[in-house]
This record gives structure tokens, C-alpha cells and sequence, in this order.
């Protein structure tokens, strides 16, 4: 994402544009990845003095904030960050807590505005904020005037929110999507409870917390922030659900781990209140005028979308495989600008072999990515021949924009049989191939061409008997017809 941020990668992260996108802004190329690890050290250190800001906002004493800070820092929330920091939970939660101060004090509807609509750009979590802001605003408004305010705080946000998903990476075709809730993986969720549960604990500050709802302020501050918290603490038991039976078992128990570090602000601010000389929360800010400032970067953070390169990105989001996404989002652009320019591009089975696990990481550029249905489970990741195990397999090619393609297929077969290559629904031609190599050369006219990762399928009646074998792909521009 760092790379390209204007090109989408996958849902849903690939809509959590805006750290990427700051990092790939600033940074060259070779230091993205060690942009990626400051950034999650810089965003600890930034919500270390947010919580900070914030606890003392509620009233907390200084004694009980620097220990519920410490507290934090060393929770396994936070710990699980340096595993994979070019996730974007500290910098996430950073905005929230500063929303969340933002919330408290009573700021100009711009100024909240503000880490709403970044939060709209990082993580989806900011429209669990929405209740809180309406009962804080209800403490001294009617229901109307409570409803415009937080309307209107939350406007940008919903803006941001629909316009990037309705015009980046627009699908030409709506599927339905393959990892929607299912009772399996709701099982696969229930079961994995008992073996997260510890987590919860948040390495003892649960414990505080728990102790500190003897006091009635404490029991208060869980009264009026539930309809916050309680859909944060179910977030993380959702993860077995969007990631497929099959990831969840590897996944599951990092993904609540990780997950739980937006409950930590609320379990440090309740935990705080076990000392007896806790006080009570400062006084809001009196309504003044809107801050320029802030006004300025909403409106910059909501016309940010339109500056995104609407190429037309494949659904990638069956799978939350990092390596084959990384290598498909960086190896497709790449083959994209290679034609727009004009050059041939050929892809040989005997130099394109890798294997994750097996293949240095540094060969990363050999991944199959041109390969998607019909090639046998992993294909990209193949070392082997590529041979159609299907009667429809289908190959990716990029594109920067709709123009007449020629596609050379050299191929061969265990046993004559035909062999049709299609292209926007229509055949585009077909050949006769065996034992011998076949050239196969179809010259696909630009209308059934678009910006964007072009799905070509192969047909193949036999395939699952003559094996057809890809020895050779070619491409390169056609003359215009």
C-alpha cells in the first residue's frame, strides 16, 4: 500500500489509506518497511502522552496516570505491535484517544471533526465513537441539538467513509463476497473464546478495573461509555469470522491480542479511579468559534479520495495471505507500466518460480501472480509446470488503460483437445494443441479491455484428462484496429 497508495490493494485494509499513504509520501521506497516500524514506535510514544492528556482530563491524579500509562505500555496489546508494525493499531489508536479528548473537552464540531475523519481513513472504529459524543452532548443540550452536533462532527467522516468505497477500485461485476459471516466460522469464533479469554485481562489492568467499580464515579464512567466499549470488546472475537475458518486457526488468538488495544484507554480510565483522591472530570471548553486549522484539514482529508487512481484492482480479499498480496499488488503494476510503455512482457514458467517458505524473499518478483483459477490450489506460489487442471482457467493481466493487446500462449497437452481464450466474456480465438508446442496468438480489441486487472479465461473442455501445459505467455500492444 506504501508503495502505491494511490492504487488499491485489498479490503478491507486496503481502505486504511492514510498511514500508507503518509509513509510512501515521505519516504523512498527502500526505507517504507523501517518507516513502517518507526511510525508504530512514534505513534506509542504519541498515545503515551494522549492517554496521558486524557486521564488527566477525567480527573485522574498524576500518581495514577503515570502508573496507568506505564500500565498500558506494557500490556500485550501493545507488545503485539512489534510483531507486525505495519498494522495500523497504534497510529489508530493514537486518533482515538486524542477523539476521545477531543469528545471530553467539548471542541468546536470542526476540531472534532478532525480525528473522526482521519479515523475514517485508518481504522472503522471511529463510528463507535458516534453514542458517546451524542450523551456527552445531551449533559447540557436538547435531543435535536445533541443529534446536530454529533451529525455534524460525524459528517466528514461518513463522507470519507462512502465516497472511497464507492469510487475506488469500482467492480465492473458484483460478486458476493466469499468471506461473509457463516455459521462455521461463527462456531470457529465461540470456540476460540475459552482459549482468548486471558487476553481480556490486558496483562492485570482488567483486574484494576475491576476493583475500581467500587467507587460510583467508576460505575458511572462504564454507564455512559458501554455503547462504545461494548461493541470494541466484541471487535476482537468478530476476527474469526471475516478470516475464514481456515485462517482463524492461525490467526485468531493474535487478532484478539492485537485488537484489544482499543479497549485500553477505557480499561486505564476507569482503573485510575481506584485512587481515593481521584477528582472529578476538568470542565469543558465553552463553545467558541470554529478553528480555521482544523476546518482546513477536514476538508483536505475529505476531498483525499478523489485523488486515488480508480484502477480496477481484482478481489484479493479471499485470501489474507501478505506475501501473494504484496507480490500481485507490486508485480501487476508493474506489468501494467511495462505495456503502457510499450514493451513486450513474457512470462516463462522456468524463471518465475517461487515458493513462500521455501523461495528467498528477496525473489518475491518470480510469484505467479498472473495465475488465478484453475491452475490447481497456490499456483502462484508454483515451481512446477504450469498445467489447466480445469474446464475454465483464468489469467491476470494488468492494464493502465484500454487498448488493444496481443497474447501469444505457447502451449502443449498429453492429448489433442482445443483450447479457447476468452476475453470480456467473448471468444477472442482458439487453437488445437498436443503433444507438440502450439503458439496460440489472439489479438483482443481494446472494448473488451479496461483499466485494470483484465481477467482472461482459458476453456478447456479435457483439461482434466490432457493437462493442458503453459510453456510460454507473451504480451505486448496491438495495433489499433
Amino acid at each position: 500500500m506504501a508503495e502505491d497508495p494511490r492504487y488499491f490493494t485489498v479490503a478491507p485494509w486496503g481502505y486504511r489509506i492514510l498511514l500508507p499513504g503518509l509513509i510512501g509520501a515521505i519516504l523512498p521506497p527502500r526505507m517504507i518497511v523501517s518507516g513502517f516500524e518507526w511510525a508504530a514506535r512514534l505513534s506509542l510514544v504519541a498515545v503515551s502522552g494522549l492517554l496521558f492528556v486524557y486521564l488527566r482530563t477525567r480527573g485522574a491524579t498524576l500518581r495514577a496516570t503515570l502508573l496507568a500509562v506505564a500500565a498500558v505500555m506494557a500490556t500485550p496489546p501493545v507488545a503485539a505491535v512489534f510483531a507486525n508494525p505495519f498494522l495500523v493499531e497504534p497510529f489508530s489508536l493514537a486518533l482515538l484517544i486524542l477523539a476521545l479528548i477531543a469528545i471530553e473537552r467539548r471542541v468546536s464540531a470542526w476540531a472534532l471533526a478532525l480525528p473522526l475523519t482521519m479515523l475514517a481513513l485508518t481504522k472503522e472504529i471511529w463510528i463507535f465513537l458516534l453514542p458517546l459524543i451524542y450523551l456527552r452532548e445531551r449533559e447540557s443540550a436538547t435531543r435535536e441539538a445533541a443529534l446536530r452536533r454529533a451529525g455534524s462532527a460525524a459528517l466528514p467522516a461518513i463522507w470519507v467513509s462512502v465516497l472511497i468505497r464507492a469510487m475506488w477500485a469500482p467492480q465492473t461485476v458484483w460478486e458476493w463476497p466469499q468471506n461473509t459471516v457463516s455459521a462455521e466460522r461463527l462456531l470457529v469464533a465461540f470456540e476460540g473464546i475459552a482459549r482468548v479469554a486471558p487476553q481480556f485481562l490486558l496483562g492485570g489492568l482488567t483486574v484494576m478495573a475491576a476493583f475500581a467499580l467500587f467507587r460510583p464515579a467508576a460505575r458511572a464512567y462504564l454507564k455512559e461509555h458501554a455503547l462504545t466499549l461494548t461493541p470494541l470488546l466484541v471487535l476482537p472475537l468478530l476476527a474469526a469470522v471475516y478470516t475464514g475458518a481456515g485462517a482463524a486457526n492461525n490467526f485468531f488468538e493474535d487478532d484478539v491480542r492485537r485488537l484489544l488495544i482499543y479497549v485500553l484507554p477505557f480499561a486505564a480510565a476507569v482503573a485510575v479511579q481506584i485512587d481515593p483522591a481521584h477528582d472529578a472530570p476538568s470542565t469543558p471548553l465553552e463553545a467558541g468559534s470554529p478553528n480555521p486549522l482544523a476546518r482546513g484539514l477536514v476538508i483536505a482529508l475529505a476531498l483525499f479520495p478523489l485523488a486515488l487512481d480508480r484502477y480496477w484492482r481484482i478481489d484479493l480479499s479471499t485470501t489474507r495471505d501478505g506475501p501473494y498480496v504484496l507480490g500481485f499488488a507490486r508485480e501487476s503494476l508493474r506489468t501494467a507500466r511495462r505495456l503502457e510503455r510499450g514493451q513486450g512482457v513474457v512470462f516463462d514458467p522456468a524463471e518465475r518460480r517461487f515458493a513462500w517458505g521455501v523461495s528467498s524473499p528477496s525473489d518475491l518478483a518470480k510469484l505467479r501472480f498472473f495465475l488465478r483459477d484453475g491452475f490447481g490450489p497456490l499456483a502462484h506460489y508454483g515451481i512446477h509446470d504450469i498445467r489447466i487442471r480445469e474446464s475454465l482457467a483464468t489469467l491476470t493481466i494488468p492494464l493502465l488503460q484500454a487498448r488493444p493487446l496481443r497474447l501469444t500462449l505457447t502451449m502443449d497437452a498429453r492429448d489433442s483437445a482445443w483450447v479457447t481464450v476468452l476475453a470480456g466474456g467473448a471468444k477472442a480465438g482458439e487453437a488445437l494443441i498436443g503433444p507438440q508446442a502450439v503458439a496460440l496468438t489472439v489479438e483482443i480489441p481494446k472494448e473488451r479491455l479496461f483499466r485494470g486487472d483484465n481477467v482472461i479465461g482459458l476453456q478447456c473442455e479435457k483439461a482434466a484428462t490432457v493437462l493442458p501445459r503453459i510453456l510460454r505467455v507473451e504480451m505486448s500492444q496491438a495495433a489499433a484496429r
